[in-house]
């Protein structure tokens, strides 16, 4: 029968380990209806649906009689309130109660888009494959194969999703733009601070020639079909082409890695293009993980303590604890609290909101799924992708696919 360590049991219901030995103990004694699993000399909670209702019962139990001197309690900072939206902050608010985790889109929004675009910098300067030289790398590679793509058509819309400062297409809209083919570059991302690095970029390398077209959009659930409907209806509309662009492994950051690619393909016409790169799982990704301010740094990169600063939790608070987790094929950073937090929300108008995290909880700030190649080209599959074309750098160490939808029929649209 299966059965929980203790330490995903204290994970899973935000206690300390200390407590989860406690309720064991008790169980051994009669004095609490608990499955137990015996493994040598240790003693573990089965994983039963019985078991899970006592188990948040004596949760909330031993929260109920903790005196407010438990908790460190916090406000977040005037600027939280104005930085994001209360659609936002209740997606924060419920990311952190119900999964422990801020959604890492967040963290990109005012001066956060300032520490992504220095990363960003960062990476340019180095002499080693990374995210950046990987994905423009691949895209250099497979001009050829893109351009046969395209069909010959006339026009070609870019669609950049989660954009960043444009810096991986820059050589890439060059060669559309050399070829009399680009039409409109559409960027897409969360934060409007980010689209103005992108559009200064753009502005910077080409002028007049290509217009920077921003729109603010949530990626993770928002559509963007309703941009191109004046092309797609269109006297032209034949000898138009939409080209999505997912690149530097943003599909892998979701909740679940499939997600990213429900709302592209619902967006997606016949005979569009969705250009997708990412680091597939090696034992190298697995092992070098570059998450941190600095190679081998183990603090948090300013991009990833963004929120926390936000939220006024207190480095003091916390220990960074980026790694892989082997069970899950999954890199991550995120944070142990070293005391109880309370957080305090002030929505204004009387309304306010209570985040209560434990003493050792965690709070999940970045993740990346690993994924081989096969398992990428299953996922996109999943969501309805066709697959195009497919390449690895030479290092192997980044993927690029190419897919289209020019297969399904609209009744396959989920």
């Amino acid at each position: 029968m299966l059965h929980f360590k203790n330490r995903e049991l204290a994970e899973k219901y935000h206690v300390s380990p200390k407590t989860v030995s406690n309720w064991i103990d008790l169980a051994k004694g009669g004095k609490v209806d608990l499955m137990l699993i015996q493994k040598g000399k240790y003693s573990y909670v089965a994983d039963t649906q019985e078991n899970d209702a006592v188990l948040k019962l004596l949760a909330a139990k031993g929260k109920k009689y903790r005196n407010t001197a438990y908790f460190k309690e916090v406000s977040p900072r005037p600027e939280f309130y104005d930085i994001y939206s209360d659609r936002q902050i209740l997606d924060i608010i419920t990311n952190l109660s119900v999964h422990g985790e801020v959604p890492l889109q967040y963290n990109y929004l005012q001066d956060g888009a300032k520490h992504w675009e220095d990363r960003m910098t960062r990476f340019e300067s180095e002499s080693v494959t990374n995210s950046l030289a990987g994905t423009i790398e691949l895209l250099q590679d497979n001009l050829a194969a893109i351009d046969r793509l395209l069909k010959s058509k006339k026009k070609v819309n870019v669609i950049d999703l989660g954009v960043g400062n444009a810096r991986p297409v820059k050589e890439f809209l060059g060669h559309l733009l050399k070829h009399g083919v680009l039409h409109r570059y559409i960027g897409i991302d969360i934060s409007p601070a980010m689209l103005g690095i992108a559009e200064r970029n753009i502005k910077e390398w080409y002028g007049d020639a290509v217009r920077f077209e921003g729109y603010e959009r949530d990626i993770t659930t928002e559509q963007f079909d309703d941009l191109l409907v004046s092309d797609m209806l269109d006297e032209d509309a034949d000898q138009t082409l939409n080209l999505v662009l997912l690149l530097g492994g943003t599909s892998v950051n979701f909740r679940s890695s499939n997600d990213a690619f429900k709302p592209i393909f619902n967006s997606m016409h016949r005979n569009d293009l969705l250009i997708h790169t990412l680091k597939p799982d090696t034992e190298a990704s697995r092992r070098y993980l570059d998450l941190g301010p600095k190679p081998g740094s183990i603090s948090l990169a300013p991009n990833f303590k963004y929120i926390l600063d936000l939220l006024n939790i207190d480095e003091s608070l916390y220990d960074a604890e980026p790694g892989f987790d082997g069970d899950k094929r999954m890199r991550y950073v995120r944070v142990k609290l070293k005391a109880a937090v309370q957080i305090k929300f002030d929505l204004g108008g009387g309304k306010k909101r209570v985040v209560s995290l434990e003493t050792n909880g965690r709070i999940l700030l970045f993740r990346a799924w690993h994924l081989d190649t096969t398992e990428i080209i299953t996922e996109l599959g999943k969501a309805g992708f066709t697959l195009l074309q497919a390449s690895l750098t030479e290092d192997r160490q980044y993927f690029l696919s190419i897919s289209g939808v020019e297969n399904r029929t609209d009744m396959e649209r989920v």
